[in-house]
């Protein structure tokens, strides 16, 4: 089995370190699950609870979506009109600047 190629592996800080967000992407065998060969994984984390408050990935049968109940509600997704990583990471950058904004 082929292995994995890191394409994008990124942390960013916000509020003086009370959130980080970890942006990785893969270059992974093309496979039911991942159809593109590409995956996505995109996290906000509150850095005082540890907890991940905002999710970006993609996977089938969903392709890309966000996690915005977190940590609450793992499950609940919102299905995103993307088709390329560079589109899902700008979006989830938008959305993550929301929720930091809240924070303030």
């Amino acid at each position: 089995m082929a292995k994995a190629r890191v394409l994008v592996d990124d942390v960013l800080v916000f509020l003086e370190g009370r959130f980080f967000a970890e942006l990785k992407v893969f270059d992974v065998p093309v496979s039911r699950k991942f159809p593109d060969g590409i995956k996505v994984r995109c996290v906000l984390v509150d850095a005082e609870s540890k907890k991940p408050v905002l999710l970006l990935d993609n996977h089938e049968p969903f392709g890309f979506h966000l996690h915005t109940k977190l940590p609450e509600d793992k499950n609940f997704r919102v299905s995103l009109m993307i088709e390329t990583y560079p589109e899902a990471i700008a979006h989830f950058m938008k959305e993550a600047k929301k929720v930091v904004k809240r924070e303030k």
